[in-house]
């Protein structure tokens, strides 16, 4: 059996005291609001999927982008595949914010953020270290179909 390991990115995008979000209309997360990013495509470095997922999913484009970790997912009911999420962050860019087929955009403040039922459980663990630390993050998702059952963070300086 091959095994394919699938890359994804996200990416904070800040604007002061808010973050870009998206109102996914697709699975995983349908309905949840949470941070733009996608699949790296071949021959695609995960910046440049990064930069490529933001601009098609919300109308801005990233003009300065910081790598802020990795995490692997996996779901214990597919024992099989494990994907790799790039972390990343951004409070520099350009562009007129646009809705798209993916989701609505829109900022929301953090402090709403923290705490909604409305945002992915991964993403409620995941965001105030990107937020608030300076450092590398690394770790694991794992699932169990979409309902998050592990997460294991660690932070590197």
């Amino acid at each position: 059996m091959i095994k394919v390991t699938r890359i994804f990115t996200l990416c904070i995008v800040r604007d002061n005291n808010k973050i870009l979000v998206q109102k996914r209309h697709k699975s995983p997360f349908k309905g949840y609001w949470n941070a733009p990013g996608g699949k790296v495509e071949i021959q695609e470095s995960p910046k440049e999927a990064c930069i490529r997922e933001v601009m098609e999913e919300t109308g801005l484009h990233l003009a300065e982008i910081r790598f802020r970790g990795v995490m692997t997912v996996s779901n214990s009911i597919k024992k099989f595949e494990t994907g790799v999420l790039m972390l990343f962050d951004s409070s520099n860019f350009y562009g007129e914010l646009i809705s798209s087929d993916e989701g609505e955009v829109d900022w929301i403040e953090l402090d709403k953020i923290y705490g909604s039922k409305h945002v992915p459980e991964s993403m409620m663990y995941l965001l105030p270290y990107i937020v608030d630390y300076e450092g590398i993050i690394t770790g694991k998702l794992v699932y169990n179909k979409h309902m998050l059952e592990e997460c294991d963070i660690s932070l590197q300086a």
